[in-house]
This record gives structure tokens, C-alpha cells and sequence, in this order.
């Protein structure tokens, strides 16, 4: 039985999907059906799905979004659903990428997932980041997921000031005060930062739209618009210098 997910804003698209699933698809367990996309990556935190049928135009979050959040942590297979094949449908088949055009057919449906239970393995990741960087958009956001004490976070990199090192674990430290705990080291985070962000010192990394001046108080340290500081190692100082002229 694959475990299965199904991913999608629109509650009559979910439903005929869902039926459709249960009706003409065997060796299929819906363990959720999520009407948006912060539902759904909580649900694949949860369950660890094998298959995700996933809607591609959301609000708050697009499909792309999604899977950009989960970065390497996709061990699924992917089936997007979308109405919509101006800009999508082709990149799907240079690809190699599952996809279905609503309203889901029940045809395709069932070859679609023939295929998969022929197929499933770990979805190639490779391929996966090829095709975000072919059909990501600019205006969207970057955000950071982040496995927290209290489950899923989902952070706009703008809300993040700060992370700092604590062993194997990382403090970030948010605009509204939060300071969130991860089981990733500073150096692991950095590679899901975008390029706001510097390592300041061997256990800070700021993002430099907080930053209001440099000090050199107690040997050179960042001041942030909230009035915090964090210590500038002697080796990051021009560097750090030079990235605020030219936010300036």
C-alpha cells in the first residue's frame, strides 16, 4: 500500500480525487487529504508519505514553494495537479515528472498510478531542483523549514536576525522575539540561507537587513536595529564593512 497524500486548496478538486482514488486505484491509503500547503507539510512530516498528489496554484504557498521547503527532505514520489499547462505541462515531460491536468481524468489517474507502484523509489532529487530553477518565479519569497520542538516552522527569511551555533544544534533567533532551537549545525542552516545572510563570527550568522551600524566596542561588534549586538571576528570585519556600505 503506498501511503498517500493528497494536497490541494480547492475542497471539490480534493474530494473528486480523493474519491476517484478510492474507487478506481488499488494498493492506495490516503492517510490525508490537506487543503492547504502549511497542512500539507505537516502532514508529510507526520507520515512520511510514499506518494504526494500535489496542487501547484495556492495561496500563502505554491506546490514549488512546497517542495523547495522540504529540499532533501523528499523521499516521495511527486504527482502535481494543476488547471493550468501553459507553463508547466512541458517542463513535466522534459523531466520526466508525474503530472495530472484537472479535472483529474480517471484514466489517467489510474496509468499515473500503475506507474508509480511499477516505479516507486526515492524521487530523484537531481531532476527536482532542475526543475525549480527552470520554472521558479522571483516574486515568491524564500522561506526556511525548520524541524522544531513543537513541529514544523515555517520561516520568511526576512523574520530571521540571527542564528548562532550551539554544538550540533542552532539557536534563530526571529523579528517577533522567538528563539527557535534546530538539530542542525550553523553550517548546515547557511545552506538554506539566502544572501542576506554573513557569518559574522564563528558562531553568528546575521541577516544584514537588521544590522543599523558597526561598533568597535570590545573589539568590533554589529549592532541591530533592536538595539541586540553580536561580536564581528577580527577576519570577518571588511568583509562585514563592506556588505553594509552596500545595503546603504
Amino acid at each position: 500500500m503506498l501511503q498517500t497524500i493528497l494536497i490541494d486548496d480547492e475542497p471539490a478538486a480534493l474530494t473528486a480525487l480523493e474519491k476517484k482514488l478510492e474507487l478506481f486505484c488499488d494498493g492506495i491509503n490516503i492517510v490525508a487529504s490537506c487543503n492547504s500547503a502549511k497542512d500539507g507539510l505537516q502532514a508529510i512530516g507526520n507520515h512520511k508519505p510514499d506518494l504526494v498528489f500535489l496542487d501547484i496554484e495556492m495561496p500563502w504557498m505554491n506546490g514549488f514553494e512546497l517542495l523547495e521547503c522540504l529540499g532533501d527532505l523528499i523521499d516521495f514520489k511527486i504527482v502535481f495537479v494543476t488547471a493550468y499547462d501553459q507553463y508547466a505541462i512541458q517542463a513535466f515531460k522534459v523531466k520526466a515528472v508525474d503530472y495530472l491536468l484537472k479535472p483529474v481524468d480517471k484514466d489517467d489517474l489510474i496509468v499515473c498510478v500503475d506507474r508509480i507502484k511499477s516505479q516507486i523509489k526515492m524521487f530523484n532529487q537531481t531532476a527536482l531542483e532542475d526543475l525549480l530553477v527552470e520554472i521558479n518565479k522571483p516574486q515568491f519569497s524564500k522561506r526556511l523549514m525548520i524541524n522544531s520542538i513543537d513541529g514544523i516552522e515555517i520561516l520568511n527569511m526576512d523574520e530571521i536576525i540571527y542564528c548562532q551555533a550551539a554544538s550540533n544544534y542552532t539557536y534563530i533567533f526571529t523579528q517577533d522575539s522567538r528563539k527557535l532551537i534546530v538539530s542542525k549545525t550553523l553550517s548546515e542552516i547557511e545552506k538554506s540561507l539566502d544572501a542576506t545572510f554573513m557569518r559574522v563570527h564563528k558562531s553568528y550568522t546575521a541577516n544584514l537587513h537588521f544590522i543599523q551600524r558597526y561598533s568597535n566596542t570590545d573589539g568590533g561588534e554589529i549592532v541591530f536595529k533592536n538595539g541586540q549586538t553580536l561580536p564581528v571576528s577580527r577576519r570577518k570585519k571588511e568583509e562585514v564593512l563592506e556588505a553594509i556600505a552596500k545595503l546603504e
